[in-house]
């Protein structure tokens, strides 16, 4: 897990020093905001997969939200929430690990 944390953590910094509307602070929201929901998750249920996996879910539904009635979808606020949600939820894991070894 803590690969995945590097890989996504690396990724999104990677694309964030773009060009482009990538560079946005609203990504900064949705990364910040996907990682605090999936580390609440996490710690909540020991189950970081499952945490991740809500966290994409809603940041998704939100996106669909958006493509219909918003702003539309877009697919580097997507980016953003898998990258925060995997963060989050690995972080939390590990934190939570250290009295369970």
């Amino acid at each position: 897990m803590k690969h995945a944390v590097c890989i996504c953590s690396t990724a999104f910094v990677m694309f964030s020093c773009g060009c482009g509307s990538f560079t946005a602070s609203d990504k900064w929201n949705h990364f910040a905001f996907s990682a605090s929901l999936s580390s609440v998750a996490a710690a909540a249920t020991s189950e970081p997969a499952e945490s991740a996996a809500f966290s994409v879910g809603l940041g998704l539904l939100k996106e669909v939200y958006d493509g219909l009635y918003g702003s539309g979808f877009q697919i580097w606020d997507l980016a953003a929430d898998v990258a925060g949600s995997v963060t989050g939820s690995a972080v939390a894991h590990e934190i939570c690990m250290e009295d369970n070894p």
